[in-house]
């Protein structure tokens, strides 16, 4: 007895592994197929409808074509306007919906009337069942090509060298598919993502799933990442969220599916979605040629200009500048989205586009990156000084032979002294002596005269 029970069940699991290989290897006969819009093209009075000329030409063929009213219910329900916004997904639903077996989809590259009128026309098969290109093909010929010796027999009607344009690109057509089926599922998985998809460790993320049906509803999904499972809640059988606290070591955790159908087949499906994990902050610094200014708009150092720059390759957020006081309040911000600028320029206003008060500033960056992680840089010291600094010379000695000069400065706290020139005239005007530097003024100035002079003194300063 034991002995059939085990010859019984071998024969069951040979004929579901037969039953496998014959469906994975299924030929399908083509019995239905729909058109999707090729374009009405109007050439001076003659309207040529392409659609109509393909969907004649496969009737012709032997092919059953789908009222196009009944395809235009489905795509305006499904907000489908062009070839070009059908997803697979949509492609298998509309082929269960509308009980076809494969869509026609193509595109006009040329239509040009005249005395030599041209064609261009391309076309392709979808299957429905797995929308997958079955068949694919183009056809270009102008009125000339029929033309023999002495120009006999050339074409010179458009709608004639289109229906020929349109005969020949259906040439070949199978009316059969062979169907590798047996990964198919009844339903499509239509997106998985992590929201937020880069973060830290340790830090919280939510997984979201949409599932849509082709022929059957599936009856469990699992998700897992690094082995550990994600507990999903759905509504619908369609929207499915879960909560997942990200592992703590930094790298790329992808997303593992295990979807059992209403069939009890068991699928597994990776590389849908990824986790990534990222503890280390951004790399920047900050770059500063000026740290002197005297914003009052005369031209000469009225601005100071940074120059950021990211060290490490790494995907930003965004960033952060910020200007402060010495006691730390901050008086001029700015933050964007995405990479960092090329440059940032401060001309010594506040965020109220007012100008601040002298004194000295600290300038930083700040970098986040889509995980979270903030990279501060070291604080730039900024002078504001828009007061020219105050200078008294006072004479301290005249003889024959020498005028001595005491200099004293004042309001130069903030900003030394780095260029000045000093003239000596006599009673009449003319030029005695002189003298100039490139740093601090000294506190006494020596002039050798030859003539005890009557003097006054001209200052200029920079």
């Amino acid at each position: 007895m034991k002995k059939f029970v085990f010859i019984s069940a071998f024969f069951v699991f040979f004929f579901y592994w037969q039953c496998d290989l014959l469906e994975a290897q299924k030929v399908r006969r083509i019995n239905a197929v729909a058109v999707m819009p090729f374009g009405n093209i109007t050439q001076a009075d003659l309207s040529i409808d392409m659609t109509q000329l393909v969907t004649e030409s496969l009737i012709k063929n032997d092919f059953k074509v789908i009222s196009h009213d009944l395809l235009e219910s489905f795509l305006i329900k499904k907000r489908i306007r062009r070839a070009d916004f059908l997803r697979r997904s949509v492609i298998r639903e509309m082929g269960a919906a509308l009980n076809i077996d494969a869509l026609i989809v193509g595109y006009i590259d040329l239509l040009e009337a005249g005395k030599d009128p041209r064609v261009a026309i391309n076309a392709q098969m979808i299957d429905c069942f797995d929308a997958s290109v079955v068949w694919a093909n183009s056809v270009s010929c102008t009125g000339s090509d029929f033309a023999t010796f002495l120009g006999l027999g050339m074409i010179t009607s458009l709608d004639k060298i289109a229906k020929i344009a349109v005969d020949d690109l259906l040439k070949g057509l199978p009316s059969t598919i062979k169907s590798h089926t047996s990964s198919l599922l009844p339903f499509e998985i239509v997106q998985a993502s992590f929201f937020p998809e880069i973060l830290r460790g340790g830090e919280m993320t939510t997984l979201r799933i949409e599932v849509r049906e082709i022929i059957k509803s599936l009856r469990d999904i699992k998700a897992f990442v690094l082995g550990a499972q994600v507990a999903l809640k759905t509504k619908d059988g369609l929207r499915y969220t879960g909560n997942l606290k990200a592992p703590s070591i930094e790298g790329v955790y992808p997303l593992k599916l295990y979807v059992t159908s209403q069939w009890n087949r068991l699928v597994s499906l990776e590389g849908m979605a990824s986790l990534t994990v990222s503890n280390t902050p951004p790399e920047v610094k900050l770059l500063c040629r000026k740290t002197q200014i005297s914003p009052n708009n005369d031209g000469v150092n009225d601005r100071v200009v940074f120059f950021p720059e990211l060290l490490k390759s790494s995907d930003l957020e965004g960033w952060e500048f910020e200007i402060t006081d010495k006691d730390g309040i901050i008086v001029r911000s700015e933050d964007r989205l995405g990479r960092l600028p090329d440059s940032l320029v401060w001309n010594g206003e506040n965020n109220k586009y007012k100008r601040v008060k002298d004194g000295i500033y600290f300038c930083r960056l700040i970098a986040i990156d889509k995980a979270g992680n903030r990279a501060v840089t070291p604080k730039q010291m900024v002078v504001v000084d828009t007061t020219p600094p105050g200078v008294e010379v006072f004479l301290n000695h005249k003889d024959e032979e020498k005028i001595e000069l005491d200099i004293r400065v004042t309001d130069a706290d903030i900003n030394k002294i780095t260029d000045w020139k000093l003239i000596i005239y006599n009673g009449k005007g003319y030029e005695i002596g002189r003298a100039d530097g490139m740093s601090d003024m000294p506190e006494t100035l020596t002039f050798p005269v030859k003539k005890k002079p009557k003097f006054k003194t001209s200052l200029k300063m920079i």
